[in-house]
């Protein structure tokens, strides 16, 4: 259900797409339910997400993608093929930055994202897997050496221009594996030269989704579980967020097929930038991809 409340207003008109209506429904019949007692009250588990951590604690660049004895092994010669596929990516350089080397230059990051896959179930349900002690730093720049950024530019030093151990940022002792892309000339501030470049971005990471999905189980070093629960009689609380949806650099993805991905997934400026439903284990599935 949708309900707008608004004070002394006039000339408002809302359209929802059906298909948003649609897709909402199916997700919803999708997940499967379960009754539970829970305190002498009525629970009623809507949807559980499992999620399984694997930790890699070193990356190498090579010509095979792997995951094996912690080390997550990088065919960087991947990037050729994708880039004949995405004609306004230029030019891609694949890096490691090491915990305690970040004193160095970077271009605008334009993006931080964990390496996530789904095992089963879509994004809010079914198994998650996760590499913890490595991200991916998107950065970029166009052909003009100008920054992909709009209102300020987080280029300099790394160091400076991160908050490492912060909430939503990466831990102290992460890895950085670093994806900087040249965009072609005049696109860095139009939509669609950001959004190619989290394109062939997520396009590489899906090749070590593929490998993450075939780990043995006995490699999982932890295993969460998140329930979505309805307890009758309690109250029924809405969390609002505000999302950008005005830009080359202020877009966000919802729902991708893959924990913040982009594939998959609808725009929020291309829905109109309507209110949008989401549970809480979507959330925390990755269910927003920011691209800033």
């Amino acid at each position: 259900m949708l309900k707008l409340d608004v004070s002394q207003a006039k000339g408002i008109t809302i359209d929802v797409p059906e298909r948003l209506l649609t897709a909402q429904r199916q997700r919803t019949q999708s997940a499967p339910t379960e009754s539970i007692q829970l305190d002498n009250q009525q629970t009623t588990v809507l949807r559980k997400l499992i999620i399984e951590e694997f930790s890699v604690n070193k990356v190498t660049l090579g010509t095979k993608t792997d995951i094996k004895d912690k080390t997550l092994y990088v065919d960087q010669n991947l990037i050729i093929p994708l880039l004949r596929e995405n004609t306004l990516v230029k030019k891609v350089t694949i890096d490691i930055i090491e915990p305690n080397y970040r004193n160095i230059q970077t271009n605008s990051v334009m993006d931080i994202i964990p390496i996530a896959t789904k095992v089963s179930g879509s994004i809010g349900y079914g198994k998650t897997r996760y590499l913890s002690g490595v991200v991916i730093f998107l950065t970029g720049i166009d052909e003009d050496g100008r920054q992909i950024a709009e209102f300020g530019s987080s280029h300099g030093i790394l160091s400076e221009r991160v908050k490492f151990g912060m909430p939503g940022t990466p831990d102290a002792k992460d890895i950085i594996l670093r994806m900087d892309v040249v965009l072609q000339k005049g696109t860095g501030m139009e939509r669609r030269g950001p959004i190619s470049a989290h394109q062939l971005c997520d396009s590489f990471i899906e090749t070590i989704r593929a490998v993450l999905r075939t780990l043995p189980a006995k490699e999982v070093v932890k295993t969460t579980v998140f329930e979505d629960k309805r307890r009758r009689g309690k109250p029924r609380i809405l969390i609002v967020k505000q999302l950008c949806g005005q830009g080359a650099m202020h877009d966000n993805i919802l729902l991708p097929t893959e924990p913040a991905g982009v594939q998959g997934g609808k725009s929020i400026i291309d829905l109109g930038n309507i209110p949008i439903i989401l549970t809480p284990n979507e959330i925390k599935d990755g269910g927003i991809h920011s691209l800033t």
